[in-house]
């Protein structure tokens, strides 16, 4: 049965994609007016304001009063929104995602076009919600609940989101040239990453490493803007797959990197450790890097218990 169109609360990141989502929004909002959609803006003005106006929208609004909220910006808008209601009690409430980002990975998951205004017109398409995986993580030291769509690093794929959110993306900006933000980062990070200890417990199994160099917990097949981590990932499947990737030379990780890009065998290989479990623990022998849906999180010690849980999207 097809339900009736919702009303949204549009929460616009103006300053993802490098400031380009502002103009991006223009064009999305003349769609939304020609289809008579109902909806209201709020518009974000610092990091973390996204968290905020998801959470206030949730502990306002209950699930019966057909509201979806959309987030209208890059993966890490999507990260904000997604744990802001959550926060506020609103995991049952529809949320959608319009990409305006320059990664927008997320995007590629679910099969929704990055090209903002071909998103906007199968947006409009929407009849019904769809149930989705997403993951959680919990520090066991200060026991945070922190949801994400995409994935969470610890290294190697942490240092390069570091680098390229420290000024990568701005500074190739001008070249409307911030998607490959990441790849600029990737070369000149690849000599500063050591390898460190991880220990890796799963439903089945427990693994120590003591050469790890990248180490991503991930729900969708994507990381870095459009390179394809793990081909065989699932949204509707209620596991996360882990890849744990070992310190080898530059000539090797070029190989592996392209591997992964052209075929999706590089999982094939002896230093490319692939697991796939509904629960998660992870543990770093030294303080790494990290990142969660490409926003930084703080250089630590890293010990981390991952699971699935589901909610509804609008997508």
């Amino acid at each position: 049965m097809t339900e009736k169109r919702p009303n949204f609360l549009m929460i616009v990141n103006p300053f993802a994609d490098a400031g380009q989502a502002k103009k991006i929004w223009q064009k999305i909002e003349v769609q939304l007016k020609e289809a008579k959609v109902n909806y209201r803006v709020e518009m974000t003005d610092h990091p973390g304001n996204g968290v905020q106006l998801a959470r206030e929208f949730a502990l306002h609004h209950k699930l019966g009063e057909n509201w979806v909220v959309v987030a209208v910006g890059g993966d890490g808008t999507l990260h904000e929104v997604l744990n802001g209601l959550h926060l506020g009690g609103g995991d049952q409430i529809p949320l959608g995602y319009l990409p305006a980002g320059s990664g927008d990975d997320f995007a590629r998951g679910v099969r929704l076009p990055t090209q903002p205004l071909a998103a906007v017109q199968k947006f409009l398409e929407v009849q019904h919600t769809t149930e989705l995986d997403v993951g959680v993580y919990k520090d066991r030291i200060d026991a945070h609940e922190t949801l994400f769509t995409n994935n969470v690093g610890v290294g190697f794929d942490a240092s390069v989101v570091h680098a390229a959110n420290a000024g990568q993306k701005d500074n190739l900006k001008k070249y409307h040239m911030q998607s490959n933000a990441y790849v600029a980062s990737l070369i000149k990070t690849f000599f500063k990453q050591d390898a460190f200890g991880l220990t890796v417990k799963t439903d089945e199994t427990e693994r120590k490493f003591q050469h790890a160099f990248l180490v991503t917990t991930t729900n969708i097949k994507y990381f870095g803007g459009g390179v394809p981590i793990v081909p065989l990932a699932d949204l509707h499947d209620g596991k996360l797959d882990l890849v744990v990737v070992e310190k080898m030379n530059a000539v090797r990780f070029v190989k592996l990197f392209v591997q992964m890009l052209a075929t999706g065998n590089h999982l094939k290989s002896p230093v490319v450790h692939h697991f796939q479990t509904k629960q998660l623990h992870i543990e770093t022998d030294m303080p790494e890097n990290g990142q969660v849906n490409g926003e930084n999180i703080q250089k630590q010690k890293f010990d981390l218990d991952f699971w699935v849980t589901q909610r509804p999207f609008w997508i």
